[in-house]
């Protein structure tokens, strides 16, 4: 048995070792196509490249696949290993590599060369960050997955368990809002019976009034006929509550069977109208005015009645009172018929509520939230005695939940809605969701600065080539006024020291594209992106420039620009990265912006000021030029410039309110 489990434990560590060694040669194959691909593929055909591309991201999917395979078997015996691999798919997940192999071949089917090429990069980075992973080369990247996995996991079951305590505690408000319709039926249904008893008094007195002593009998008839008269008006106000409350619960029960799956029974075959519905021609009960629903309508009747009547004894005539108290009467029995068959009616409806089914749910949910509690006990020890202690984020409120859930499990076996206890243990696993929240929130900032921190370094390292390029290009001015040759042309060595310029700016621009391949991935900036994009745009003409041998005045501008853009962009992520590292920790409510409003309000007032200068020397060219062709495509240029800075100031100020209202709602 022991040679056997040898055996086993051997294959695994062949498949792990295979699985590393299959990452590594992916990565190797994305550098080697890399290479010719930017020296040369605008002039090749582009259907190798791009098989070479879906070949790598097929492996990777097939590699991914096996490496969750594995990490499940080797869970009891290899605990290890097995974490060691789940980071590396967490990892996976929050790098979203699947996604940017796909949106590589994407680029590589338009064409997009060059965008291609810095997607290509930035994904050869993470592979290689994956690679060392699980190499257990890089621990705290390991540790960093690690922790948001778990935390992930804790928060997906949490807030699963907070659904379905929501689904559970709405059951039992339905059935409270039934027990608490059949108390308000009842009440006014004893009502309305006292009103017809005292009313069929009433008109028995009437009738015995004599004609000597009517006079002096039916002022008191009167008046009481007035004070049944103004009951029986509040009767039917009341009513109409009671009967729009009765609509809203048959739509529950409709609602509620239409999710159960469970028809009703008699449920009438298709084109014919369902129970409870109106046929052609009638009104349907929530189109009805209010005053004529049957118990209402009915009421309303009966107090006009009564009305008529207290009219008729003023006026001293007893025989025509006693009509309009008689109809009375017949409105008043109507209404506690009518009131009899929807008491009825909430009867029933309310022994349809499976209390044991409920109380099943509610104890399924109790156990769950049990043992998650556990696990997250568990989990916390399991930090501790690695010598890492780290208290596990919503434990306390997820072990709070518990015996709020058991409470209400015992009043649903009593036939007792339980909306209270349920809805105390939600607020409870809501409060474990928000901790979780916010300690993933956390750790995912870890994630940003390692952004935020290779964009620092990366425009540093930019800058620094660029500053280099200038002086070459200044030295190489100066050098070509005295190295025309006798046919006027520059040297071949003066151009081919031109052409490495033009070719480090190249480089610099695909280095610009990877940059903002960060940014957009980032998704949390505006100002950031453009500005990225305009620096880009910048390298773009330089190198186009150099490309043609010059390397006078408007060169070197774009040069000094791209200085100047760089150097906005490296100050404004360093007082962010010690901004960070003085703050010590996240307080932001979900995924940290990679940078603060005010280093964008910056970055837009550069570019607003870019607009203007150039606004400025285009208004000095001559009437003439700016007529010309060339000149409208600069002022479209121009304006279309100016557009999006204006897109961007909008941008900023929406956000700026969604923030302040963030702040107010907290």
């Amino acid at each position: 048995m022991t040679a056997a489990r040898a055996v086993v434990r051997g294959c695994f560590h062949s498949e792990v070792t295979m699985i590393r060694s299959a990452i590594a040669l992916i990565v190797a194959l994305m550098f080697a196509w890399t290479a010719p691909l930017g020296a040369s593929l605008r002039a090749q055909d582009d259907t190798p490249t791009v098989s070479k591309q879906e070949l790598a991201r097929s492996k990777f999917k097939d590699l991914t696949e096996r490496m969750a395979k594995l990490m499940v078997a080797l869970q009891p015996t290899e605990p290890d290993t097995s974490g060691l691999l789940g980071a590396g798919l967490q990892y996976v997940k929050e790098a979203k590599i699947p996604e940017e192999m796909e949106r590589i071949r994407t680029l590589l089917d338009r064409e997009s060369w060059d965008d291609a090429l810095g997607a290509i990069a930035e994904v050869r980075k993470k592979l290689q960050k994956l690679y060392e992973l699980l190499q257990n080369r890089n621990t705290d990247l390991r540790k960093l997955m690690e922790e948001i996995a778990r935390l992930q996991a804790f928060k997906d079951r949490v807030d699963q368990l907070s659904k379905e305590q929501a689904e559970e505690k709405e059951a039992s408000a339905r059935a409270e809002r039934l027990q608490q319709h059949l108390k308000d039926l009842e009440a006014q249904k004893a009502k309305a019976e006292a009103l017809l008893a005292e009313q069929k008094q009433v008109k028995e007195q009437t009738n015995q009034l004599g004609v000597q002593a009517l006079a002096e009998a039916a002022k008191p008839l009167e008046q009481k006929e007035g004070q049944l008269k103004e009951e029986t008006d509040k009767l039917a106000k009341d009513l109409e509550a009671i009967e729009k409350r009765a609509e809203e619960l048959r739509a529950e029960a409709k609602a509620a069977e239409a999710k159960a799956g469970e028809p009703k029974a008699g449920q009438p075959k298709a084109g014919e109208p369902k129970a409870g519905e109106p046929k052609s021609g009638e009104a349907k009960p929530s189109e009805a005015k209010p005053g004529e629903g049957k118990c209402s309508g009915s009421a309303g009747k009966a107090a006009a009645a009564m009305s008529q009547a207290q009219q008729q004894l003023g006026q001293k005539k007893p025989e025509s009172a006693l009509k309009d108290q008689q109809q009375a009467i017949e409105q008043l029995q109507q209404t506690v018929q009518e009131l009899q068959k929807m008491t009825e009616e909430a009867q029933r409806e309310l022994l349809k509520l499976p209390f044991e089914q409920q109380a099943k749910k509610q104890e399924d949910t109790q156990h769950a939230t049990d043992t998650l509690a556990k696990e997250m006990e568990k989990s916390e020890q399991q930090q501790n005695e690695s010598g890492e202690p780290k208290a596990t984020p919503g434990k306390k409120r997820v072990q709070q939940a518990v015996p709020k859930q058991k409470a209400a499990v015992g009043q649903l076996k009593d036939y007792k809605p339980a909306k209270q206890k349920q809805q105390d243990a939600k607020d409870d696993l809501d409060a474990a969701k928000k901790e979780l929240e916010e300690a993933l929130a956390q750790l995912r900032q870890q994630l940003s600065d390692e952004v935020l921190k290779a964009l620092e370094e990366r425009f540093t390292a930019m800058l620094a080539k660029q500053r280099e390029l200038s002086l070459q290009t200044k030295t190489l001015d100066k050098t070509r006024q005295n190295l025309l040759t006798a046919s006027g042309q520059l040297p071949a060595a003066l151009v081919e020291k031109i052409q490495g310029v033009a070719s480090g700016e190249g480089d610099l621009e695909v280095e610009a594209a990877d940059a903002l391949k960060l940014l957009e991935e980032d998704g949390t900036t505006a100002v950031f992106v453009e500005m990225t994009g305009e620096l880009k745009t910048v390298l773009q003409g330089v190198a186009k420039r150099c490309r043609a041998n010059e390397t006078g005045k408007p060169v070197q501008e774009g040069q000094a620009e791209a200085e100047d853009l760089l150097t906005l962009l490296i100050n404004s992520l360093r007082r962010e990265i010690e901004r960070r590292d003085g703050a010590g920790q996240c307080n932001c409510n979900g995924q940290p912006p990679l940078v603060p409003i005010s280093a964008e309000l910056k970055m837009l007032r550069y570019l607003q000021e870019r607009v203007n200068k150039s606004t400025k020397e285009f208004d000095g060219k001559a009437a003439e030029l700016k007529a010309s062709d060339d000149g409208r495509a600069q002022s479209d240029v121009l304006a279309s410039k100016q557009g999006r800075v204006q897109e961007l100031m909008r941008k900023l100020a929406a956000k700026l309110d969604r923030d302040a209202d963030s702040g107010e709602s907290r």
